[in-house]
């Protein structure tokens, strides 16, 4: 069976050097490749040819731009789809009744979950209870905050370049929480701000994350000023495969801990092989030390 990724560009990808290492450890007959899509329309066809093949595909992971048309494709959704409206996993759920029927599009987001436990392993950061400043309000960076809110955070102040835009995010985001996960566990303090804040904002930081685009170009300056960073801050750079972003370099020259997105991306891509494998009916644990060698091999 196949999978892949959709998106565009998607040329550097360590996912199919990742997703094979795990499949073959694990002994699923899968294939994964990458499916450029130049444009909305390509994504569109990519997708109805996949889902037409219904022995064809166990699944897609999206990234960039296609997250929100992955969700607007998508039957039905896990909670962490549902809350920040986008998907970066497509999962084809066999219909039990009749097989050769199209699968339906299950849409999930495991970016955060990756981010965070990413943090754990990678930065050995405690992150419940710790204050984070978060840049960004993109499909990555909505997920993320879900997670740590999930994670039980202090506190989230959120840099936005457009802070009327980005309140408006955050209420929608709250709002779609579910009643039982809101009782269940108290909203971190949550604030916004801009980037020309953010030196403030870092001063009683534990944590900060970069999950803007910022930084795919090797020339990009970073997206908070370096005089803003401190020694001991934990700072993660969701970008990966693209040198090393001015953002980490500007943290380890102060003395932060640096961290880029390759542990986020092996998280979250096992994250998705143990959901595809369990909707075909096969549960594994997905082998992360081995994904994570494969990955450091191919760099």
């Amino acid at each position: 069976m196949k999978a892949g990724l959709l998106g565009y560009p998607i040329a550097h990808s360590l996912s199919p050097t990742i997703h094979q290492a795990a499949y073959e450890a694990l002994g699923l007959d899968w294939e994964y490749g990458l499916y450029p899509c130049e444009d909305r329309a390509a994504f569109a066809r990519a997708l109805a040819e996949a889902q037409a093949d219904p022995a064809g595909f166990v699944g897609f992971n999206v990234t960039t731009p296609y997250k929100v048309d992955a969700y607007k494709a998508c039957a039905t959704h896990t909670r962490f789809s549902a809350a920040v409206g986008n998907a970066n996993v497509i999962t084809f759920s066999p219909r039990r009744n009749d097989p050769s029927d199209q699968p339906l599009l299950v849409g999930d987001s495991t970016d955060g979950r990756g981010l965070v436990a990413s943090l754990e392993r990678d930065g050995g950061v405690a992150v419940a209870g710790s204050s984070v400043v978060l840049c960004g309000t993109g499909p990555v960076a909505l997920s993320v905050l879900l997670s740590l809110i999930d994670a039980q955070v202090a506190s989230v102040s959120v840099l936005s370049r457009d802070p009327h835009a980005a309140r408006e995010q955050l209420r929608s985001l709250c709002e779609r929480l579910t009643p039982e996960r809101a009782e269940a566990l108290p909203l971190p303090k949550l604030s916004l701000a801009t980037y020309g804040e953010a030196a403030t904002c870092l001063e009683a930081a534990d944590i900060l994350i970069d999950a803007t685009p910022v930084g795919m170009n090797p020339t990009d300056a970073p997206v908070v000023a370096p005089e803003a960073l401190k020694a001991g801050l934990v700072v993660l750079d969701t970008v990966y495969g693209h040198g090393e972003t001015a953002l980490l370099r500007a943290a380890r020259a102060v003395g932060a801990v640096a961290i880029d997105g390759l542990g986020m991306l092996i998280e979250q891509a096992a994250l998705t092989i143990e959901i595809w494998a369990r909707t075909q009916g096969c549960p594994v644990e997905a082998p992360r030390a081995l994904m994570r060698h494969a990955a450091l091999n191919k760099r």
